[in-house]
């Protein structure tokens, strides 16, 4: 009997020493998310309204690329010495585009036939269309990066009083930031202005020009020239959509960032209309093919006057 009792009280004692140990683990947890939340409460407090606000243009601005939405647009185009205007439809195969006009002047018959030929021929060619795919989704990645870096790689100031929902700030490189990366590196040696819709939380237009050279293993890898320019403006295309409607990028060196961006590009969109994401080649050309022949019929227009 005596043997019983002592068993119980044992187990009773064991029982009881467990359920302080699991109350002393749920004490502990519970502490360790108090903590954790107010640690989180206090990295929020401490960003002032323009970092907040830089903050949520960003995250707008990444969450809208993740989303599908493909587009169909004129482009207005000189690059270097050279000039077009072309229609561009974007596709899951990447955008594809149609020369219209060169220089000012609409296609000849042949440069026409070289068009038609060229635009078969990548339609026609899994390789070059996987190609095409790959280039313009590093070219998306690589933004998104840059985009991504903004709050940590510059500091930015209030330009005056804001106009309506436009509100510009002055942006110049953080001296704590540390580049992971080449591009990284071009981007961080920017300085300039940024637009953004305060209502809408969306970024609108940034200017900017490099102040510093920036050198790529000592020169030897590469290199970007002090005071080279770039712009970039954003359009609202619908509701919830914003496209790029002005790409003006004016660097000297040796180092390309983007495939699809020359060091001396000036490019601007226009037109803008919604495709279905679902879009198929042979739709996708059909549209290219009635942009070239409203284009001709506008240009035949304007010569008989």
């Amino acid at each position: 009997m005596a043997e019983e009792k002592s068993t119980t009280k044992s187990q009773h004692l064991r029982l009881e020493e467990m359920m302080m140990r699991h109350s002393r683990t749920i004490v502990f947890l519970t502490a360790c998310c108090v903590v954790f939340a107010l640690m989180g409460h206090a990295q929020n407090a401490t960003l002032t309204p323009t970092q907040q606000l830089i903050k949520d243009v960003v995250f707008n601005e990444l969450q809208d690329r993740e989303c599908d939405s493909f587009w169909a647009y004129r482009i207005q185009q000189k690059i270097g010495h050279d000039s077009f205007v072309k229609h561009q439809v974007e596709t899951e195969h990447g955008p594809i585009f149609r020369i219209l006009q060169t220089d000012g002047k609409p296609l000849s018959g042949q440069e026409q036939s070289k068009e038609e030929q060229r635009l078969n021929a990548l339609l026609n060619d899994p390789r070059a269309l996987q190609k095409n795919r790959e280039e313009h989704l590093q070219d998306e990645e690589r933004l998104q990066r840059l985009i991504r870096l903004m709050p940590q790689a510059f500091l930015f100031d209030p330009d005056g009083q804001s106009s309506g929902d436009l509100i510009t700030f002055h942006f110049r490189p953080n001296p704590d930031f540390k580049p992971p990366t080449y591009e990284a590196r071009v981007f961080h040696g920017m300085a300039g202005t940024i637009e953004v819709n305060q209502r809408l939380k969306r970024f609108v237009a940034m200017q900017g020009t490099v102040v510093n050279r920036v050198d790529f293993g000592y020169g030897l890898l590469g290199y970007v020239d002090k005071g080279g320019k770039f712009a970039i403006h954003r359009e609202q295309v619908s509701q919830a959509r914003w496209k790029t409607d002005l790409v003006d990028v004016h660097v000297s060196g040796h180092v390309i960032l983007f495939k699809s961006v020359s060091k001396d590009h000036h490019e601007e969109r226009s037109e803008f209309q919604s495709v279905p994401t679902s879009i198929s080649l042979s739709d996708a050309k059909r549209l290219l093919d009635q942009s070239a022949s409203q284009n001709e019929a506008v240009l035949h227009i304007g010569s008989n006057f």
